[in-house]
């Protein structure tokens, strides 16, 4: 097949998110697999055409500005001219696209195309947890909301990464069962695996200081602030525990402003600032690193569609802490030793839960590392979400061609 897929974020420059993660890591695979794949994403700087890891990856726009509804419009009309171009030359097939920020939207009204739409972080989700700072970003989100609804209705097929995504996308969006797929997201298990080395050291944590994750922007949808309210009673426990905070911040703090200022001020009235640690950014192979430092990962989230983080942790081996959203209820059957859910909101819960892994020995350890290293290696692997990805492809064309 020769597929275009339309995703603003793609790394290494607009590695902004999941978004960028997930089609970063399809493509390449796709690719691997024999499929001719083109990605039409953000430039930054000078738009650009190059080939990378067999994928042919096609810089466009000139405003990078990640949250402006200008940049963005700005983004889908140089994409929309580029993929008209790759019709005309490379005899594209069939355009996958990000549901966020209706990616597809002008493809959707004038290619003629199968189109398939991958629901990830909606702009109704942000609106449900108040993921935004004032009222131009709400009016904004309001409106990238209706585009986004419309383009998934008009597509040939709209792909869910959890049944939690399955249930928003029929009860909120009205997209009808049976145009929907269910095909859970995938890691690079190679890249995310337990890995030795002294990143503590350099991030600045004591030595046999126990330690708690959290990745993610700072925003109202992923929770820091939820985190926040249990350390009190943690450090009751373990006065010495370190709480890792890694994502850029951003103006979506309670009453408006920067999240993370508005942590550090809580920390410092509850006197347990010099328990936070702050990184905005690490680099993939890092980021690999510090999983594998921590002692257990802990993901308090209000909504996500799927998730990639505990599915991450897991795979190097570490127990988590998550709230029941996106994929983790879809976990929750396989009885590992190593998950333990949460309500969200209930303060209480995840104390205990964060305290009784912490507390855990090094057999307990061992044990919940292989267990859970062991279910994404059999559940999550990115040959066969590769494998699954092509075939609904495969059916959009199928339906395509028979309905003229």
């Amino acid at each position: 097949m020769r597929i275009a897929f339309l995703t603003r974020e793609y790394p290494p420059d607009t590695a902004w998110g999941g978004v960028a993660t997930v089609y970063h890591n399809l493509a390449r695979v796709l690719s691997e697999q024999g499929h001719e794949i083109h990605v039409i994403c953000q430039a930054v700087g000078k738009p650009k055409d190059y080939i990378e890891q067999g994928v042919f990856v096609h810089r466009v726009g000139i405003n990078p500005k990640q949250n402006s509804a200008i940049a963005r419009t700005n983004y889908s009309l140089h994409a929309w001219r580029k993929l008209k171009k790759l019709i005309e030359t490379r005899g594209i097939e069939i355009v996958g696209a990000s549901f966020t920020g209706a990616e597809g939207f002008f493809c959707s009204l004038f290619s003629g195309l199968p189109l398939v739409v991958s629901a990830h972080t909606t702009a109704q989700g942000l609106l449900q947890t108040k993921t935004y700072s004032g009222t131009k970003s709400f009016l904004s989100l309001k409106l990238l909301s209706v585009l986004e609804h419309f383009t998934a209705k008009r597509a040939s097929k709209v792909v869910a990464n959890s049944q939690a995504m399955y249930s928003r996308l029929t009860s909120e969006v009205h997209i009808a069962a049976d145009k929907i797929d269910i095909v859970h997201h995938a890691i690079d298990t190679i890249k995310f695996n337990f890995v030795a080395s002294d990143i503590r050291q350099r991030v600045g944590i004591p030595d046999g200081a126990p330690v708690a994750l959290s990745i993610g922007r700072l925003e109202a949808r992923k929770s820091p602030h939820i985190l926040c309210q249990v350390i009190p009673r943690i450090i009751e426990s373990k006065p010495d525990a370190k709480f890792v905070f890694l994502g850029r911040d951003t103006n979506t703090a309670p009453g408006g402003g920067s999240f993370k200022q508005y942590i550090i001020h809580k920390a410092q009235g509850g006197g347990f600032l010099s328990n936070l640690v702050f990184i905005d950014f690490l680099p993939e192979d890092e980021l690999v690193q510090l999983y594998s430092a921590c002692d257990v990962f802990v993901s308090a989230s209000l909504q996500e569609s799927f998730g990639l983080t505990p599915i991450e942790a897991m795979a190097c081996g570490k127990p988590v802490v998550a709230t029941p959203v996106g994929i983790v209820p879809e976990l929750q059957p396989y009885g590992l030793k190593g998950l333990s859910v949460t309500p969200v909101g209930d303060d209480q819960r995840l104390a205990e839960a964060v305290l009784n892994f912490l507390a855990l020995g090094d057999n307990d350890r061992n044990q919940i590392a292989k267990e859970n290293r062991q279910l994404i290696e059999d559940k999550f692997c990115l040959a066969g979400w590769a494998d699954k990805m092509s075939h609904v492809y495969g059916r959009a064309m199928r339906m395509r061609r028979n309905h003229g």
